[in-house]
């Protein structure tokens, strides 16, 4: 099982990610129109916010933890991935996402918050 190390090397890579991503977007890519940039512009909001919610996860990882915290950010990387990844791929004109992978991605993000509730509200968390 991937643990509190694991969790913060996702959370640090995603974070590079998101800041190589926002470069190449804003200076080497050529972004298909508003609708392009708008997509680019909520994958990094997303992808950002989530890398920030990784590293709390990792944080929050003790070994007295509920076994539920590290899956909480499996789940969310997944969404991440998923949901961000697929509107990085459409907003550089990669049409070639099957139309599901989005909103799996969102499902992917939303069951990782769910799992995250769970997990803090096991008895003894904090």
């Amino acid at each position: 099982m991937i643990g509190r190390r694991g969790i913060a090397l996702i959370a640090a890579v995603s974070g590079l990610l998101a800041v190589i991503l926002a470069a190449v977007g804003s200076h080497v890519l050529e972004v298909d129109g508003a609708t392009g940039q708008k997509l680019w512009a909520t994958a990094l909001q997303i992808h950002m916010f989530h890398t920030v919610a990784l590293l709390a996860i990792a944080a929050l990882i003790q070994p007295d933890s509920s076994r539920l915290m590290p899956w909480s950010g499996i789940v969310m990387m997944l969404g991440v991935l998923f949901f961000c990844g697929s509107l990085y791929l459409r907003a550089g004109g990669f049409a070639v996402v099957p139309g599901m992978v989005t909103p799996l991605g969102g499902l992917f993000l939303m069951a990782g918050w769910l799992v995250f509730i769970m997990a803090v509200s096991i008895k003894n968390q904090f």
